[in-house]
């Protein structure tokens, strides 16, 4: 079950996002990951996702251990559908953030209000408390541990 979730997340169309404007002809905002991959984990996918208000994307990455790791940002989908709640975080910013998963599968997503919503960071192959430090590695929670 947990494989057939964590695949389906992955395919589901991680990060927060600034609006900004492409083309001098497309004035589409164009969602944007505003952390940075932490040390050891390499680009597996770019993908972008046209919507009639904006492009949405979505960024993954591995490392040698083969912990996947995808940001969505303005992708809309069930973000995380099906797996356990498990508490919030504190994310930089004054931003809070929904924690979902089981196992090696987790899920932060979080909204800033805005056309590039819903952000979501989705892990696969990290215990919980190694997605929670590889967010912080990664600058996107205020304080590693800070789960509520």
């Amino acid at each position: 079950m947990i494989r057939r979730v964590s695949i389906g997340l992955l395919l589901v169309a991680l990060g927060a996002c600034g609006g900004s404007v492409g083309s001098a002809t497309d004035r589409r905002p164009v969602c944007e990951v505003r952390f940075a991959a932490p040390v050891g984990f390499a680009p597996i996918e770019t993908f972008e996702d046209d919507y009639a208000d904006h492009v949405g994307v979505r960024l993954g990455y591995r490392d040698d251990r083969q912990r996947e790791f995808h940001v969505l940002v303005g992708i809309p989908g069930e973000i995380g559908e099906g797996l356990p709640p498990a508490g919030s975080l504190d994310l930089r910013e004054g931003r809070i953030g929904t924690l979902v998963g089981e196992g090696t599968v987790w899920v932060v997503v979080w909204n800033e209000h805005d056309v590039c919503d819903p952000r979501a960071v989705i892990g696969n192959g990290f215990t919980r408390s190694g997605f929670e430090e590889f967010l912080g590695d990664a600058g996107l929670v205020e304080r590693p541990g800070s789960v509520k």
